[in-house]
């Protein structure tokens, strides 16, 4: 009766995700995306999360 690994991988894989998903948010990126890329590609989304910067924000003053 071992314990099934795909759960531990898939567990790893929803953590990522959701790491992904806030830090694209702080970042004022597309948290949908970038969750949904670590969900699928737990390394590749967690790279890319982490070395992305912040969107610029775009003033709406008229000045």
């Amino acid at each position: 009766m071992d314990f099934p690994l795909w759960i531990i991988g898939l567990a790893v894989a929803v953590a990522i995700g959701f790491f992904c998903y806030r830090t694209a948010e702080a970042k004022g990126r597309n948290p949908i995306g970038y969750g949904l890329l670590g969900l699928f590609l737990p390394l590749v989304g967690l790279i890319v999360v982490l070395v992305m910067k912040p969107q610029a924000q775009i003033s709406t003053t008229g000045a």
